[in-house]
């Protein structure tokens, strides 16, 4: 595979079997360079801000085996629909699909009824809809996230992390800094339980192994041994 020059614009593309691909620079406020595949498909080399722009072309081409691995995974990857926030529109909640209702003198954000969803609004105002499932989303994923976090150092006798923050994310189910914050993705409480608890573990993994190595993953691999099932429980 042989690159081709960069463009005028913040990016570079790669040539591979399965094509051309476009790399966009993203400059952050960070302190190492990432490789990241949007659900969307875009391509973006995350860099510190100070990065020189061959650097971070260098780093590119280092790695754009990678990139195309990883195209390849996510378009072999089952994504749910986008969701709406209609009634009767299908939303998940750990792992299992519910329908989603409205009632405006329902008490809370939101409540599970057997095979309903219950979001406390108006039921042609999809923006309250959205607003309403995603404040009641954040609340139990802060109370399941860090009940299976503590669950899971308690079990395994691991280090617990400085910090756990929940944010929406495009391309990720979690992310470890090296100061032992462990950040999860808000979607993840979509997810199977034994998917959160991958996650999760994968993460705290991280605190050993800053990195995909061998290493890391037998060192992930002594503490759950089928984890290659745990993740494709995630959709």
């Amino acid at each position: 595979m042989s690159p081709l020059a960069v463009t005028a614009n913040p990016s570079v593309w790669i040539a591979g079997d399965a094509g051309l691909v476009e790399v966009v620079i993203v400059r952050r406020k960070r302190k190492r360079l990432a490789l990241v595949v949007e659900v969307d498909g875009e391509v973006q080399c995350r860099i510190p801000k100070r990065c020189a722009h061959y650097a971070a072309k260098a780093f590119i081409l280092e790695h754009q085996d990678w990139v195309f691995r990883a195209i390849a995974r996510m378009k072999g990857r089952a994504v749910r629909p986008r969701p709406q926030f209609a009634e009767g529109a299908i939303h998940y909640f750990l792992g299992h699909g519910y329908h989603l209702k409205t009632r405006a003198d329902l008490p809370g954000k939101a409540q599970i009824r057997q095979s309903d969803l219950i979001v406390r609004a108006l039921p042609d105002a999809p923006m309250q809809i959205q607003m309403r499932l995603e404040n009641w989303y954040r609340t139990q994923a802060m109370l399941i996230f860090n009940r299976r976090l503590s669950a899971l150092v308690e079990r395994f006798d691991l280090p617990m992390a400085a910090n756990l923050k929940i944010r929406k994310m495009k391309a990720k189910w979690g992310s470890c800094s090296q100061s032992g914050v462990i950040t999860l993705n808000l979607w993840l409480i979509t997810q199977d339980i034994k998917a959160i608890d991958y996650v999760i573990l994968h993460e705290l993994c991280h605190l050993k192994h800053f990195d995909h190595t061998p290493a890391f993953y037998g060192y992930l691999a002594g503490f759950m041994p089928d984890w290659r099932a745990h993740k494709a429980l995630l959709v």
